[in-house]
């Protein structure tokens, strides 16, 4: 009993190392590369994140693995991770901070759609307005009311296929999903 305790750094420094090694494992089989998901980020409160990637995963092509929707707040310690989404939803007030990361859109791939332009080209849907009656994804994101948000597209993407020469469109298909929702 004595030389257990005696060496119980030892004995917790194994659990630790056990830990990470086992976390390390699980990400390498749970994740995949980014040619094989699409990341959609949100800068809201809130989100029923299973649930939107159970929707959205409906409208993706062959090739993709999972869709995963993720708050702002999620990455607080990666917060480089957040220029690595396919998606943003992005509120009025992170708009300037984000958009040098963001592709101008095709507008006619969004028609009848309020659009965020800057420079003379629409980079941006609405996706939430309450002054203009705009209320889409409601029962999974949680919007600030008052506030405005759009929907942007990552100019590195793997997913907007024409728009910036990558293999899929699986992006420009998850935004058509996800402008859909009620």
């Amino acid at each position: 009993m004595k030389s257990i305790l005696k060496n119980w750094h030892r004995y917790l420094l194994w659990l630790v190392v056990s830990f990470f090694f086992w976390a390390w494992i699980f990400t390498l089989i749970t994740d995949a590369p980014a040619q094989k998901k699409l990341v959609l980020y949100a800068d809201c409160p809130a989100m029923e994140r299973e649930a939107l990637d159970a929707e959205l995963e409906k409208a993706m092509p062959e090739g993709i693995r999972f869709v995963e929707a993720r708050v702002f707040s999620d990455e607080m310690f990666s917060p480089t991770n957040l220029t690595s989404g396919d998606l943003f939803i992005l509120s009025s007030q992170q708009i300037d901070r984000y958009l040098p990361n963001c592709l101008p859109l095709d507008e006619a791939a969004f028609p009848d759609r309020l659009l965020y332009t800057a420079e003379g080209a629409a980079y941006g849907v609405c996706v939430y307005d309450e002054s203009r009656g705009v209320a889409i994804g409601t029962k999974y994101v949680a919007y600030i009311p008052g506030e405005t948000y759009y929907l942007f597209f990552n100019a590195n993407s793997p997913h907007l296929g024409e728009w910036n020469g990558s293999a899929d469109d699986a992006a420009i298909a998850a935004a058509g999903a996800f402008l859909a929702l009620p």
